[in-house]
């Protein structure tokens, strides 16, 4: 009974935290679609999505990996001390490979962003990349966390309401960092409290690097079909039609990421009773799938029927194209939940890093091809259709090596 009380409080906390990250940029996404008009938001835009796939690169997929490491050495302290010891050392070094790629991206979207939007788009992907959240996590104590994360988003929403003007739109991302930047200096403050602090050496940032090589794949193949949509389509349109897809795709990718929180909290526990009570864990997922699947399916439902309604009251008539986009994308939501229970919680649990990753690689360099093709075509139409395509595919591919190792989670038996 302590272990799901603990559990539901452990969602409850990173619900919150979701929620408000959902939230919060829903003040200001109206009023920066506003102020900025179209255009420039089609500009601020793409500089969000190069600062979320530059986030990728600096967290490598130790959200996944080193939260997996350090449920099992909670009660470890030297190989808990040794552990974040690795994950600092490679985030600090992807960091800088991070600022180069900032750097060369401008050769491609130049004319849309500029230095000043990519400068604050590495700023952004600092600060998001370098939490220790995944420290957290794998010893189930989010709260401070929590409370930290809201706080400092909260900050941020503030500051751009406050400051940004017409003329201001190269502000926004180094407006948006500053709220994490506080989170983030504060929580890895709170983490050296408990762990002992260790200078990282190169042997330590390969190490670490090795140890998250498999997840950043994961973590990369799906930026591809997620996060760098946006910015693959400014290189093919102008501002204004990036400006209405990411307007359709904030929304439907905002609906969807409520399922972050129970993945979150439930992840480190499959990952344990998959060792130690492989029915408990089958029970588990299968309830978390139902749960999940049926809120998707609620959620798309209602966006659908009343997209017209929250294009009006988020962006306001100006953005009328957005209400059918957003009818696409929105399905994407059930697909999501449905890979994210399957992929993430189960396969990632069962070790079946490599089948996962054929799945979500396949997807994002399909993805990346077709969204090329039909936004050269259909413009931000197109990119719907793409993106819509590659969520399917890879629910497709998990259930596939699920079925082939009879592994898969919603038809096994779950009596001891």
């Amino acid at each position: 009974m302590k272990k799901n009380l603990s559990l539901g409080k452990n969602i409850f906390l990173l619900f919150s935290v979701k929620m408000s990250g959902f939230l919060l940029p829903l003040v200001t996404l109206p009023y920066l679609a506003r102020v900025l008009g179209a255009e420039e938001f089609g500009r601020v835009a793409v500089a969000q999505s190069m600062a979320l796939v530059l986030s990728v690169l600096i967290e490598y997929g130790f959200s996944l990996s080193a939260t997996r490491d350090a449920a099992r050495y909670r009660h470890e302290p030297e190989k808990m001390a040794s552990l974040v010891c690795r994950v600092h050392g490679a985030k600090i070094f992807l960091s800088v490979v991070a600022l180069l790629a900032a750097t060369a991206s401008l050769k491609f979207v130049g004319g849309i962003s500029g230095v000043a939007f990519a400068t604050g788009a590495w700023i952004y992907a600092l600060v998001i990349g370098i939490s220790p959240i995944w420290y957290y996590q794998g010893i189930e104590r989010v709260k401070l966390f929590s409370m930290l994360d809201i706080t400092g988003k909260a900050i941020s929403v503030i500051l751009i309401i406050l400051l940004v003007q017409a003329e201001d739109a190269s502000w926004v991302l180094f407006l948006q960092a500053a709220g994490p930047a506080a989170t983030a200096a504060v929580s890895i403050f709170w983490l050296y409290r408990s762990v002992e602090f260790k200078i990282p050496r190169f042997s330590h940032v390969l190490s670490g690097l090795r140890e998250g090589a498999s997840m950043f794949v994961f973590r990369a193949a799906i930026s591809l079909y997620t996060l760098a949509n946006v910015f693959v389509l400014g290189i093919f349109v102008g501002p204004i039609q990036v400006a209405y897809f990411a307007g359709a795709e904030k929304l439907a990718r905002g609906a969807a990421s409520m399922i972050g929180p129970v993945s979150q909290a439930v992840y480190p526990r499959v990952a344990r009773l998959v060792f130690e009570d492989r029915p408990a864990a089958i029970r588990l997922v299968q309830k978390t799938m139902a749960g999940m699947f049926l809120g998707a399916i609620a959620v798309s439902i209602l966006v659908y029927v009343f997209s017209s309604e929250i294009t009006m009251l988020v962006f306001g008539p100006a953005y009328g194209p957005v209400a059918e986009m957003m009818r696409g994308m929105i399905w994407i939501v059930p697909l999501i939940a449905t890979g994210n229970v399957l992929g993430i919680q189960w396969m990632l649990a069962l070790k079946m890093d490599k089948e996962f990753n054929f799945a979500v690689i396949a997807a994002g360099l399909v993805n990346l091809m077709v969204a090329a093709l039909l936004s050269r075509e259909w413009g931000a139409k197109g990119m719907v259709v793409a993106c819509v395509l590659s969520e399917a595919m890879v629910v497709i591919l998990i259930l596939r090596a699920l079925l082939r190792k009879k592994a898969l989670p919603l038809i096994m038996k779950t009596s001891s």
